[in-house]
């Protein structure tokens, strides 16, 4: 029995000696998942096109101001979309032509309403409640979908095809003014595992 726990911990230690931490800026390795070069990539080109188009966005006088809606993962990955979606969030906010909502959509924060709830609760200053009227409702939601497509290839192997596509909608009419995609095609060889 105690050779077992010795066994044990020595190969815990071994894969502990193993672990090493990743140089992002200078990382090439390629995984067959939509990892986080994929995701940042992902981002800065959705980012760069909404950006980019002459129908989207207020001014610096008045940014507009977007609620991030819904993007869905369909693909075999236990993906957060809110590492996409916060991605955007900072690009759109670094410019002078967006604001993101925190009232509204995926990125609500609970504190907006809360902070509200307490009007007329004797155990707060008034002055210090926020007042009546000074949210912003969103122009724009911006929502879409991430999909994976496996599909076999003629040498045995098999292409991962990740998707994302996302839009945004005007909400005083419900348009959709801006609409992209871009994808991350992975190929595996014959006979590696894959989901």
């Amino acid at each position: 029995m105690a050779r077992a726990w010795a066994l044990l911990a020595l190969a815990l230690c071994a894969g502990c000696a193993s672990t090493t931490l990743v140089d992002t800026r200078n990382d090439v390795e390629t995984t067959v998942s939509y990892d986080w070069r994929d995701l940042e990539a992902a981002a800065a080109e959705m980012a760069h096109s909404i950006l980019a188009s002459p129908r989207l966005g207020g001014s610096a006088a008045r940014p507009a101001v977007v609620a991030i809606g819904r993007v869905t993962n369909d693909t075999c990955q236990h993906l957060d979309p809110a590492l996409l979606t916060g991605r955007l969030a900072d690009a759109l906010s670094a410019s002078d032509r967006f604001v993101v909502s925190a009232a509204f959509g995926a990125t609500a924060d609970a504190t907006v309403a809360q902070a509200r709830a307490v009007r007329g609760d004797a155990a707060f200053d008034a002055a210090s409640v926020q007042a009546r009227g000074t949210l912003r409702a969103p122009d724009l939601s911006l929502s879409g979908k991430l999909t994976q497509r496996n599909v076999r290839r003629d040498n045995g192997g098999l292409r991962i095809e990740y998707f994302l596509t996302l839009k945004a909608t005007r909400l005083s009419d419900g348009v959709v003014v801006w609409q992209d995609s871009c994808q991350a095609v992975k190929a595996v060889a014959k006979g590696m595992p894959a989901w």
